[in-house]
């Protein structure tokens, strides 16, 4: 009865450890390494596989538990699911969440295909998965997509008119997008609960603009910290260059980048300062706002995303704010324009060709994460309906009505 007892608290941790993503280099040690992944593999899923809750296969019991439980519990799981080539940790929740990627692949693969007998949802899924999938059409498009915001970037002809660019932009930003690197275009700007009236939802403007995951990978002087942004500079050259910039330029321009976002680092809080709800409440009128930001007119902000009436902020970090303002109005028209350029492409870099999103994988996933192979394009497009289309992906996994209950 100990004995079982025992077993069946060793699966029981392996449930809970395992499910907290462990970073690469730790779960190599312990993993079988991973391989990349063949076409002939990679295939939908017709039936999500069943998981037993409890399986005693997921023990190494040639390990002592006394000595290693954590290698006891979870060894023989680790030894039968090696970290995909294409990711940077795995976990149970991983490999759930990555079968679930696999059946909705079947789903929408089916319904691209179909010409009739499709819902108006199952059409419009099918469609977007489809056009996603054509990267014939990707390709030949390149940079043209992006070619309208480009030039309106150079059309800016004074400070004056970067408000209303910077909300032109934030209405094609997307906030769960952010996770990728970029904080948004100079800083963010959504809703949320008035922390002083939980009865009231109010605009927050939040620290951001920033193309490096937070503020310590630009303040840290350690050598690894002074190499990612090392790296960091030539990654911007190179995708400056893809749009057509000359290397020198483009070199130039990185670095303006650099200095820019530094200093907008600097006056963002630090982690440990964000943890304190009183450091992110500062409750400000427009008029407010305008006074501790006298070069960023919001009302021209507000008119271009469409919340003119807007009356109530709350401004995280009102230094952030501050320093902003300095940058604007001591950096040169033309810095100010390749900083924009930069985000421009950078939070657009998933969507075009090949060739930026090689490089932006390079970096963010090969440089800052260890992820050794780029996910196949049915991953990303799967992503893209569930993010884009949940509505109607959601609709069209339900029975249909007259069998419904």
């Amino acid at each position: 009865m100990r004995t079982f007892a025992f077993k069946l608290a060793a699966l029981s941790l392996c449930v809970m450890v395992i499910a907290v993503p462990l970073p690469r280099a730790q779960q190599q040690s312990n993993a079988t390494k991973s391989q990349p992944t063949s076409a002939a593999e990679d295939r939908p899923l017709t039936a999500l596989p069943y998981s037993p809750s409890l399986d005693t296969t997921s023990m190494d019991r040639s390990v002592d538990p006394c000595v290693d439980l954590y290698t006891y519990s979870c060894g023989g799981w680790m030894k039968k699911n090696p970290i995909p080539a294409d990711q940077a940790s795995w976990a149970v929740y991983s490999k759930l969440y990555d079968d679930n990627q696999r059946f909705l692949w079947g789903i929408l693969q089916d319904l691209s295909q179909r010409t009739s007998g499709r819902t108006a949802d199952q059409q419009k899924i099918g469609d977007y998965f489809a056009a996603c999938m054509d990267t014939s059409a990707v390709e030949k498009l390149g940079l043209s997509p992006l070619q309208p915001r480009l030039n309106r970037i150079a059309a800016l002809k004074s400070k004056s008119d970067i408000p209303g660019y910077v909300g032109s932009e934030h209405l094609f930003s997307r906030v769960y997008e952010y996770g990728r690197g970029s904080s948004g275009t100079l800083f963010r700007f959504t809703s949320d609960q008035d922390l002083g009236n939980s009865e009231q939802v109010i605009a927050y403007a939040l620290a951001g603009g920033l193309g490096l995951p937070d503020r310590d990978y630009y303040t840290k002087t350690d050598e690894k910290s002074q190499e990612v942004r090392k790296q960091y500079v030539a990654h911007v050259s190179r995708m400056l260059q893809l749009a057509g910039e000359l290397p020198a330029n483009a070199q130039r321009d990185a670095a303006t980048v650099l200095r820019l976002e530094t200093e907008l680092a600097k006056a963002s809080l630090t982690r440990v300062e964000q943890r304190d709800p009183y450091k992110l409440y500062h409750k400000m009128t427009r008029q407010q706002l305008q006074a501790l930001t006298p070069h960023f007119h919001w009302n021209a902000y507000l008119q271009a995303i469409g919340y003119p009436q807007l009356r109530d902020f709350n401004i995280t970090e009102p230094a952030f704010y501050q320093e902003m303002d300095r940058l604007i109005a001591q950096s040169s028209l033309a810095d100010l324009k390749a900083y924009f350029r930069w985000h421009l492409l950078h939070e657009n870099a998933p969507y075009l060709s090949s060739a930026f999103v090689q490089e932006d994988f390079n970096f963010y996933s090969r440089t800052l994460r260890g992820v050794q192979q780029m996910p196949p394009r049915w991953k990303q497009c799967v992503r893209f309906v569930n993010r884009d289309l949940t509505d109607p992906l959601g609709r069209s996994l339900l029975p249909a009505p007259s069998r419904r209950k």
